[in-house]
């Protein structure tokens, strides 16, 4: 296989995974949407949404702690290697230098990498327990 058919092919691949995180960053904002407009209706509605909308335990929520950083932590790891990456690709394509692509690309994909095992690290950890209400009862 020829270098620039391989660097071609290394290139689609590149942005196939990030088109593949690009739609499910869509998907999920879209199902978030559907949720709020949801939660919304029924409050318009005069219904008190459920415990399990979020509502309880004076608005904690379910994996909005370390969960929530968890998965932050992943998406921007993804990102940040699919970064190092394509500029990897680039600096040694375009460039003709594929050591100093590898050493540039590789460094950005490094940090990127460190993301994604700390959101793993974070991940195993339990929550902090939810906030209680501290209001006088009478």
């Amino acid at each position: 296989m020829s270098p620039e058919l391989f660097a071609m092919i290394f290139v689609l691949v590149v942005f196939a995974g990030v088109f593949i995180v690009f739609m499910g960053l869509r998907q999920r904002s879209h199902h978030l949407e559907m949720l709020h407009r949801e939660r919304m209706a029924l409050i318009e509605r005069g219904i008190v949404p459920g415990p399990e909308d979020g509502f309880a335990h004076g608005g904690h929520r379910p994996g909005t702690g370390r969960q929530g950083y968890s998965t932050r932590s992943m998406s921007l790891g993804i990102i940040v290697v699919a970064i190092g990456l394509g500029l990897m690709t680039i600096i040694s394509v375009a460039g003709e230098a594929p050591e100093t692509g590898i050493g540039v690309g590789g460094a950005i994909a490094i940090v990127g990498a460190a993301f994604i095992v700390n959101s793993l690290v974070n991940r195993g950890q339990s929550n902090p327990s939810p906030r209680t209400d501290d209001r006088p009862q009478g």
